[in-house]
């Protein structure tokens, strides 16, 4: 028998990343990438400006249906339990955050609610579970109509 032996090392061990607001637009293209790069993926979203259907365009893209845990962020324990059960996470990657200019001048404390608490949710669940690396999404609308572009 001929051919290429393989040992331990030469396993390639998936990590793991989780993806707040994962069926967003900019959340569903990041795990795409992600999916295709090799990287185990988990979705969390609440689907309040996404819909659960985006699952099946990812799955379609790259052939795997990434798992999926429908809940807000804002709520601690449900993300504990995520956290308890994907074990080995290393990295989140976080866009669950709202971002409507209009809407946040309308409903300042729920956008600083929703905002606030669900990154310190994370902040404290990665120390907590020992997730080391955290890639952090905003809108550039945050900062207004720029004087010029592109915005630096």
């Amino acid at each position: 028998m001929s051919g290429k032996t393989s040992t331990i090392k030469d396993i390639m061990i998936p990590e793991k990343v989780l993806v707040t607001g994962g069926t967003g637009y900019i959340g569903s293209h990041t795990v795409v990438e992600l999916l295709e790069s090799g990287y185990e993926t988990t979705i969390i979203d609440n689907l309040s400006n996404s819909r659960i259907e985006v699952l099946n365009g990812i799955e379609t893209i790259t052939g795997i249906r990434p798992p999926f845990e429908k809940f807000d962020l804002c709520d601690l324990a449900k993300l504990r339990n995520c956290c308890r059960k994907r074990t080995g996470i290393r990295a989140i990657a976080h866009f669950a955050a709202l971002k409507a200019v209009g809407e946040s001048v309308e409903k300042p404390l729920e956008y600083y609610s929703n905002n606030l608490i669900s990154l310190m949710n994370l902040l404290l669940v990665m120390k907590e579970f020992s997730i080391p690396n955290l890639v952090f999404s905003s809108s550039c609308t945050v900062y207004g109509q720029p004087d010029k572009l592109p915005v630096t």
